[in-house]
């Protein structure tokens, strides 16, 4: 269907919707066209015509149509308008249309980078290895890990495949190293040996086992002069023995405790990284020779986990308010009144509290199922013998017995009775004994070596909120009184350490240098400062004069003459010639 205009007419007169006009019905397109076949052709379309033979529907769209069709003339007789210079509500429009389009593609890509899904780090709480393919499992049996093969080379290449299945953070990477150095194996940086500079070029022909030796920090020197005295010698085994338990408790007990908080976040993730590394070997059956220690070793992981957090709390509560009270009142020539102090017990309160403690624990035979008995005494409780400087292990835990907590919960009552006459709170927690024995924990500091104890058993009175936490085999560094009744008390408390505690020799070679040699000579009798011949002792080379750098003019040998840059000869006895 098409309409045939003047082409000098103007374009507002024939309105286009007219052509594009959709009928409501096959009938009613039929009608619209003869209306304006019947019409004569003058060159002018009147649109009442045509809109008489429209129905209402259609009218209504050609209305709008049209009044579309004149704003968008309108627009573009505005647009061919000149300049005036003010341009700012169109620039304005299409800035904000530019904008609109900005934001909703960073929104498209945002939404995008969103859906991605990131990958495993091989560290989460329920992460498994993939299942290893058959043509894998007769390779790492056969080639990689084969039981003729010498342990250090299986170690050393499950450790650097170990890191290239893994993706460690800056923290997780400083652990797994300290913990590896422990073990003496070799993850200092290489210095002008890494991948930074390989081009595409440079890793041609090269596959992945290839690359990632290339790239690895992990490895046990096995040339002449490639190892350091701070690690593992192949030439010298007879110092190294493999104990993937010894190196797990080591960790956990000494650098983990130095490096992160014990019981917190940080300290479980160190314990899940040594927990995921030795699952990694015992899956991959990379030494099957020691499948047990690596059994044992995961119990130690499992160990840290638990004993860590409740250890961190009895640091905390130690020594007690008893042993507090009690070190108030006996110990009179102790000038560090520290858990006095820090408590902030008076006289008075500490005085209920030893005078209770004590009676209760008598009457109710508390401990007497494991043959403690207290000794009666009709005076003062005063201390026999106070033990410094001794580290103790945990061996029993005797918890209050059903009629010591009567007789505390009735103490309680009556003395709430009088504290709320006299505007006071005081309690008195139930009280327990904590079986001790002394023992020795070498640490480093000291040599312990040679160093006996007596086997003897001490029984310390303590509440029953920290008994509960204790478990056999803690280990405590405390000083302790003995009173006369036959019981005890912490004076002063150090340290505390987990079951399985355990010092290794390799921790004092952290920041180990090698010695270098020393150019001056030693002290004697014709040189007692040991200085260099005219100095006067270490910093003689400090007070050498500096060498000339002005090179030496060069004498001409055997009458030979010279000629400087000036152009004057010389001869063999420095007299001038002239040229």
């Amino acid at each position: 269907m098409s309409t045939h205009a003047d082409d000098s007419a103007p374009s507002r007169d024939v309105p286009v919707e007219v052509t594009a006009v959709r009928p409501s019905s096959d009938n009613d397109s039929a009608a619209a066209q003869d209306a304006v076949d019947s019409k004569p052709s003058d060159g002018n379309i009147n649109p009442a015509d045509v809109k008489e033979t429209l129905p209402s529907t259609d009218v209504a769209v050609l209305r709008e149509r049209s009044s579309d069709n004149d704003s968008a003339t309108a627009q573009s007789e505005e647009e061919s308008k000149p300049s005036d210079g003010n341009s700012d509500a169109v620039e304005g429009k299409e800035n904000m249309v530019l904008t609109e389009d900005a934001a909703s593609k960073k929104k498209k890509k945002s939404k995008k980078s969103k859906s991605l899904k990131k990958r495993a780090t091989g560290f989460e709480e329920y992460y498994c290895d993939p299942p290893v393919t058959p043509a894998e499992h007769e390779e790492e049996r056969n080639s990689i890990y084969p039981p003729n093969r010498p342990f250090v080379d299986r170690i050393e290449e499950c450790i650097q495949r170990y890191r290239a299945r893994r993706r460690f953070d800056s923290a997780k990477e400083q652990l797994f190293s300290r913990y590896l150095f422990l073990g003496g194996i070799d993850t200092s940086a290489r210095q002008f040996q890494g991948t930074a500079s390989l081009t595409s070029r440079d890793l041609d022909g090269l596959d992945k086992d290839d690359i990632r030796d290339i790239a690895a920090n992990d490895f046990v020197g096995r040339k002449p002069g490639m190892h350091a005295a701070r690690y593992y010698n192949p030439d010298e085994p007879e110092h190294w023995e493999v104990d993937f338990t010894g190196v797990a408790a080591g960790f956990f007990s000494e650098t983990m405790i130095r490096l992160t908080t014990p019981g917190a976040a940080d300290y479980a993730a160190g314990v899940d990284v040594v927990s995921n590394f030795l699952k990694y070997v015992d899956l991959h059956d990379v030494c099957p020779e020691y499948a047990e220690d690596l059994k044992n070793a995961q119990k130690v992981c499992q160990k840290a986990r638990e004993e860590m957090p409740l250890l961190v709390q009895i640091l905390l509560l130690l020594p007690g308010d008893f042993s507090s009270a009690a070190r108030l009142l006996t110990c009179e020539d102790d000038n560090e009144n520290a858990w006095a102090a820090r408590n902030e017990m008076d006289e008075k309160t500490a005085r209920q509290k030893f005078g209770t403690v004590l009676p209760i624990l008598m009457s109710s035979k508390c401990g007497y199922e494991k043959g403690i008995e207290f000794e009666e005494q009709t005076g003062l409780q005063t201390v026999t013998k106070t033990i410094t400087q001794q580290a103790y292990e945990v061996v029993g835990i005797v918890l209050p017995n059903a009629e010591s907590h009567r007789k505390f919960k009735y103490m309680n009552k009556y003395l709430a009775d009088i504290n709320k006459r006299l505007d006071e709170t005081n309690t008195i927690k139930p009280c327990g004994l904590l079986q001790v024995k002394p023992t020795v924990i070498r640490s480093g500091w000291e040599n312990t070596m040679h160093k006996t104890v007596e086997d003897v058993t001490y029984n310390l009175v303590m509440e029953e909120e920290i008994l509960t936490l204790m478990k056999v085999g803690f280990k405590f560094e405390m000083d302790i009184c003995l009173l006369n009744c036959g019981v005890g008390f912490i004076k002063k408390f150090l340290d505390g350490h987990p079951t399985f505690y355990e010092f290794l020799p390799q921790e004092l070679m952290w920041g180990y240098k090698e010695p270098v040699a020393n150019p001056r000579p030693g002290p004697s009798i014709h040189n007692p400062t040991g200085s260099f011949e005219g100095g006067d002792g270490m910093g003689d080379f400090l007070n050498d004069e500096p060498e000339d750098d002005k090179p030496e003019d060069d004498k001409p040998e055997n009458g030979a003459t010279s000629i400087d840059a000036g152009g004057t000869a010389y001869g063999d006895d420095d007299v001038e010639w002239a040229l």
